[in-house]
């Protein structure tokens, strides 16, 4: 079980990494251009779109500047959402794991 707790914690890793990485290509920090561009925006906007669709179902006709956009244009509060809640979903399956371990 310890591999599989290893296992989770870097998975969840690599997903907060690739938020974060977006977040800092949205400041400006990370030039947008190159990688960045190729593969850090569509799979930020995927691991985001949760978030995006449960702001929109909510009425909130989603937090703004949302789908493709390229870095450097200000902070995307869906990015932020996402990672608040992929770092809570993290915590729910590590402590399904460590039950699971405990017997």
């Amino acid at each position: 079980m310890r591999l599989l707790t290893r296992a989770v914690v870097l998975a969840f890793a690599v997903i907060q990494l690739i938020l974060v990485g977006r977040i800092l290509l949205d400041l400006g920090i990370i030039p947008a251009e190159g990688l960045a561009l190729d593969y850090l925006v569509p799979w930020s906007d995927a691991l985001a779109a949760p978030v995006e669709g449960l702001a929109r179902s909510l009425g909130g006709g989603g937090l703004g500047g949302f789908g493709g956009f390229g870095g450097g244009g200000g902070l995307h509060p869906v990015m932020l959402g996402a990672l608040a809640a992929w770092t809570i979903v993290e915590g729910l399956v590590i402590g399904v794991v460590r039950k699971l371990a405990s017997g």
